[in-house]
């Protein structure tokens, strides 16, 4: 069943992540695949993530060092081989730092060929 309003984008995004439940403080470096208006597949460790786990995503700056560190706060909704299934802590995607932003130019429109689905 879709849980996630809007269209996926594929993306391919490095990301720092902090664990804010489950064992709190750790961290792991993951990949974003893809993201709607309410929240994203994360391809990343997932051995020791239970439903509803909660995240703190930190992308940086761009190669160049252009532009500003994101933060993004979410929680688990499905564990995946692969990753994990999340959705964004608030629900109004123009406070999710940068989001529409990336959802405006995301190459490819919805989701694209060859980038995990779930």
């Amino acid at each position: 069943m879709e849980r996630r309003e809007g269209a996926r984008r594929a993306v391919n995004m490095g990301t720092m992540i902090e664990y804010l439940s489950g064992v709190p403080g750790r961290k792991v470096t993951g990949r974003v695949r893809n993201v709607s208006l309410s929240g994203l597949y994360l391809k990343m460790p997932n051995a020791d993530l239970t439903d509803y786990a909660r995240l703190r995503l930190r992308f940086g700056p761009g190669g160049n060092g252009a532009g500003e560190t994101r933060i993004w706060n979410c929680f688990v909704i499905r564990v995946a081989d692969t990753g994990v299934g999340a959705m964004f802590e608030n629900a109004d995607p123009s406070a999710i730092d940068g989001l529409l932003d990336l959802l405006r130019e995301a190459p490819g429109g919805p989701q694209g060929e060859g980038i995990d689905s779930r």
